[in-house]
This record gives structure tokens, C-alpha cells and sequence, in this order.
């Protein structure tokens, strides 16, 4: 009997408790590639333990205090009156970096965090998942008739939330208490508030999701009033400036300084290469971003099939055959160094 009650003690500290996660999602629709005129969309999500996500918030706020590095959501309670308190208390996004210096300040801020965060990938305080869809490669029709971008963007979101869940933490037992995502189309579409959390619940045993919809939420915390508004402000950063490494705007020096400043981390994340024998090389799988960051591209080869619209599992193995791939040019460049284009 005694031997029995040590191997049950034993048994039970193995006993891997499940993931309780949140999710923050943004997007970049339809934007047009300069160097080869083709059609691109990007998903991004944010995935953050909940028991961690005060502390990731507080570290975000404080990189807001561009000063102290201490910030007080209230201006009375804080020790360093900077005069700027106003200024940085404001929506992070990257459309609107060139707008004020306090944006751009403390989006470089946030990125040096993402750059720079050390620990070991137990003890994260977020990871991150972003998707690169081309659709200039890809056979529309067989979306269905009459198919838009928020038709692709349903299915392609469920896509999104798996691969970065199945790679992050493969095998664990996932609650995923809450999916945020930036208020837009998206939210009055007829499936996307519900169908990826139908779908994956319904498809992945070992994935449970509480809530039956998605919250869309204002990205801007003073009109929310959430505090994971500033999460959804990461994701977004971290999409703008994936986006500027890959396009180089032609407009917005900002833009194009946060891209500048990315690129080493994006130069990482897409440097995974499959050799003749098999298995996968590169740099990103000797760093700290491996299975903790990820950033790829669909499809590979052109996707058109002549087929009748898909769905379901056929869509989910189609997808699969598609395959998905990381390299990309970057091809974002020094804001600092004069160009001809500057001349005319």
C-alpha cells in the first residue's frame, strides 16, 4: 500500500496541467506588392497565457513611459511629471506612426522588447503567429461564388489561430478563454464572429475554447476602456512592420524606420530552409524565437484546382498540399541613405 501511495504522489506532479491562453488577432487587408504587382493579405495573431498577461501589460505601459520607463495610468499618481503623459498615452498603431514622435518612440520600443525578450520558452509572456497569403496565387473561384476577401479571410484566420497553437505548444492541453480581435468588417460578417471558434473546438481534442464568439474590440484603449486593447496594439505593430520589411512602402519615413528596425528579428523568423535529406536548417532554429515566433507564407505553388468549392476537411487537406513556405525577400532599406527616387 505505501509503495502504491508514492507512486501515485509521483504520478500526480507529472501531471502536466493545461495552457489557459488568450488570443489577439489583427489583419492587414489587400495591399499590392511594388516589386511585382502581386496581391498580398496577412493574419496576425498574438497568444498570451492568461495568468501572465498583467505582467506582459505592465511591461508594454511602462515601455510608454519613454522617460522613467514607469508608467502610471494615472497622470496624478506619478512620481515623474514629464509633461508628455497625454502624448503617450496613446493608440500604437502603424498607420499613424508618422502622425507623432510619441508612436513611433514607443512602437520602437515595443519591438526592441519583442527583439530582446529573453526568456527561456516556458516562462514567455507572448508568442506570436503571422501569415502571409498570396492571392495572386491562388484560384479565387474555389472559395465559392461570389467570394470576397472576408470570405478568405474566414477560413484563412482558423488557419492562422491552429498552425501557431499546434506549433507553439504541440501535444498540450489548450482552454483558450477569450479571442480579441481589432473591431472592423470582420465583425458584422456572417461566420467569421463565430465559425474558426466552431470549427476548431469541434476538430481539436485537445483544445477547449469558452467563449462562443470572438470580441471585437476598439484597438484604442481610451474608446475601449480594456486594458487588451494594448495587445491587439503589439500584434498590429508586429504586422506593420513584417509588412514594411517585405514592401517598402514609398510612403511614411516612420514606417519605413520601424520595418529598418525589424528586419534583423524578421531576417531570423524567415530563415528556415529544408535541405536535400530532409530535415529543416537555418538560423531561426538555433534562436530564441524558435516555436515561440513564426512567420510564413501560402502557397508555394500556385493554388488552383478545378474543383468545386471546398470545405470542411477537404479544404483543411487542400490547404495542407498547398504548403506553406518562409522564404521571402526583404526588401526594406536603410531610411537613412538618400535615394534617386528623393530627387524627383
Amino acid at each position: 500500500m505505501a509503495n502504491c501511495e508514492l507512486d501515485s504522489e509521483i504520478f500526480d506532479k507529472q501531471i502536466v496541467r493545461p495552457l489557459n491562453l488568450e488570443i489577439f488577432s489583427d489583419e492587414i487587408l489587400t495591399v499590392r506588392d511594388n516589386h511585382d504587382n502581386s496581391k498580398w493579405m496577412y493574419f496576425g495573431t498574438l497568444i498570451v497565457q492568461k495568468e501572465k498577461k498583467d505582467q506582459l501589460l505592465q511591461q508594454l505601459n511602462n515601455l510608454r513611459c519613454i522617460k522613467s520607463n514607469n508608467w502610471h495610468p494615472d497622470i496624478s499618481t506619478c512620481e515623474d511629471r514629464c509633461g508628455y503623459h497625454d502624448k503617450n498615452n496613446t493608440e500604437i498603431h502603424y498607420k499613424e506612426l508618422d502622425e507623432s514622435n510619441a508612436r513611433f518612440r514607443i512602437a520602437q520600443n515595443w519591438l526592441k522588447f519583442v527583439r530582446d525578450e529573453r526568456s527561456p520558452k516556458t516562462d514567455r509572456l507572448f508568442y506570436f503567429n503571422i501569415l502571409g497569403l498570396n492571392l495572386s496565387a491562388m484560384n479565387l473561384e474555389m472559395f465559392g461564388e461570389g467570394s470576397n476577401d472576408l470570405t478568405i479571410y474566414n477560413r484563412f484566420y482558423r488557419t492562422t489561430i491552429l498552425g501557431g497553437l499546434n506549433y507553439f505548444f504541440k501535444g498540450r492541453k489548450i482552454i483558450i478563454h477569450n479571442i480579441f480581435h481589432d473591431r472592423g468588417s470582420q465583425e458584422v460578417h456572417r461566420y467569421i464572429p463565430w465559425h474558426a471558434i466552431h470549427k476548431i473546438d469541434l476538430t481539436n481534442e485537445n483544445t477547449s475554447i469558452i467563449p462562443e464568439s470572438i470580441q471585437f474590440i476598439d484597438s484604442d484603449h481610451r474608446k475601449s476602456g480594456k486594458e487588451e486593447s494594448h495587445l491587439i496594439q503589439l500584434i498590429d505593430i508586429l504586422l506593420g512592420a513584417t509588412y514594411a520589411c517585405l514592401h517598402n512602402p514609398s510612403v511614411g519615413l516612420e514606417k519605413r524606420k520601424i520595418g529598418y528596425f525589424f528586419k534583423p528579428v524578421l531576417t531570423c523568423l524567415l530563415d528556415r530552409k529544408k535541405t536535400d535529406y530532409g530535415p529543416m536548417s537555418g538560423t531561426y532554429y538555433k534562436s530564441k524565437f524558435y516555436r515561440t515566433s513564426q512567420v510564413s507564407f501560402f502557397p508555394k505553388n500556385k493554388f488552383d484546382m478545378n474543383t468545386a468549392p471546398l470545405d470542411g476537411y477537404n479544404f483543411d487537406r487542400r490547404i495542407g498540399n498547398g504548403k506553406f513556405y518562409y522564404e521571402r525577400q526583404i526588401q526594406v532599406m536603410d531610411p537613412s541613405e538618400a535615394t534617386l527616387d528623393q530627387w524627383f
